[in-house]
């Protein structure tokens, strides 16, 4: 997708994450009520969210305290920060290769979307073009993946204790803290991934047109994050179905009698439009990276971990059922924080937390919502581990390990609660 000059291109996905960035705002303006009712209704008050705001003042502070900012991704890193800056000049989507500091000539639309350029033109623009800024935008991100835990589990759970000890898991989470503040397209698509799921769960809990709005174009942003975020295109809508009804067989007789209701309401199919036209140039660059192999390097060198003695295989595609067998160990092994010598780190407690999370959820028959985790979680093991780059142990590509730890957090924080339940039940005798 090169341009040998100015056209239209790059400035379409500028109009379409500006669509999406507004729309969402204004959807949450208009919500804003439904949203307290919402997490009200899960349990939330002050005391509550006071113990979530100080989580996050955790994370930060270790952050601030133990982590140096340091650039781990040679060259997005600075291609990210440049493109911002082309974004914040001239509304330009694209990385430049020729022009001048205020208007470029010749530019290419680069292999990951405007996403993490558009958050750091944000920064930019209100506390000048520095490494300080391009830094600081990562970390607020992260800090905000840490409240919208909370505030996802706290919907899935309706139990403040899963969703502070989720909180909690997430914000020592080795991955958040060393990928905070590196400028990389992971951290954004995790923040938006969380809040259009967080605005989903309102959208099954307050059903009307403000919601609609919000959980529709939320998700339209969060795709222009990274690339890999069109897989939300399909799975937050499947997770909607899951936990939208009763049981799933109700949900999808339910929803397909509301999509027939909606085909005659202007305002849903207004509403509808919208989304179509803010996620439609995102729709057009992920189709041809997918298509084009534009998405990864066909012919690059895998490391089998599976079978460490033989050699490398050579990737025929980016995607494919060989590099899957190839990543498999290391990306299971990862969760036994077998690679902590290398300061590759997922502590083994946590991911215990998340096993008896698991065993929890099924004692308990929270199906729906272990389905729902399970299915976010294995969409992403399976794209990165099938990805050449996709292993733990490739270059710096652990950061992809960012699309699934807060699942596990998740995880751990029903783990913690059947924890303390089966506690609490051995201490009364017994009794539930």
């Amino acid at each position: 997708m090169l341009s040998p000059s100015e056209g239209l291109e790059e400035y379409l996905f500028t109009i379409g994450i500006l669509i999406s960035f507004v729309g969402t705002l204004a959807a949450a303006y208009i919500s804003r009520k439904s949203i307290a009712s919402a997490l009200k209704e899960a349990g939330l008050d002050k005391r509550k969210l006071a113990v979530a705001i100080i989580l996050v003042l955790l994370f930060v502070s270790i952050e601030l305290v133990f982590v140096k900012p340091t650039q781990q991704l040679f060259f997005d890193d600075s291609i990210y920060q440049g493109m911002a800056q082309d974004l914040l000049h001239m509304g330009q989507a694209w990385m430049c290769s020729y022009g001048t500091p205020t208007k470029c000539f010749i530019g290419e639309i680069f292999h990951e979307p405007i996403g993490t350029s558009f958050n750091l033109a944000i920064a930019f623009a209100i506390f000048g073009v520095s490494s300080n800024a391009a830094y600081g935008t990562g970390f607020f991100l992260a800090a905000v993946s840490v409240i919208f835990v909370f505030f996802v589990a706290l919907l899935m759970s309706k139990k403040f204790i899963v969703a502070a000890f989720a909180e909690l898991f997430m914000a020592l989470s080795p991955a958040l803290l060393i990928w905070a503040e590196p400028t990389t397209s992971d951290m954004p698509m995790l923040a938006y991934s969380l809040i259009a799921i967080f605005f989903m769960l309102i959208f099954v809990r307050k059903r009307n047109y403000g919601t609609f709005a919000l959980a529709l174009l939320s998700l339209a942003l969060l795709s222009y994050m990274k690339v890999d975020a069109v897989v939300y295109l399909v799975l937050i809508p499947v997770m909607y179905v899951v936990l939208s009804d009763d049981n799933i067989l109700s949900s999808l007789k339910n929803n397909f009698m509301r999509l027939r209701k909606g085909l005659l309401d202007t305002k849903l199919l207004a509403i509808f439009m919208i989304f179509v036209i803010a996620i439609g140039p995102e729709i057009g660059f992920a189709y041809n990276e997918l298509t084009s192999g534009s998405f990864g390097y066909s012919g690059a060198y895998v490391q089998q971990t599976c079978l460490a003695n033989l050699p490398a295989i050579i990737a025929s595609r980016p995607i494919d059922l060989q590099n899957f067998e190839a990543n498999l160990c290391s990306n299971v092994a990862f969760w036994t924080n077998a690679y902590a010598d290398i300061d590759i780190i997922q502590p083994l407690a946590f991911t215990v937390f998340a096993a008896i999370g698991v065993a929890f959820m099924l004692g308990y028959k929270k199906f729906r919502e272990l389905l729902t985790i399970a299915l976010w979680f294995f969409a992403f093991f399976l794209l990165y581990t099938s990805f050449y780059a996709g292993g733990v142990l490739y270059g710096v590509d652990w950061r992809f390990m960012l699309s699934l730890v807060a699942q596990t957090s998740i995880l751990g924080g029903f783990g913690a609660y059947g924890l303390i339940e089966i506690a609490r039940v051995i201490s009364s005798g017994g009794k539930r």
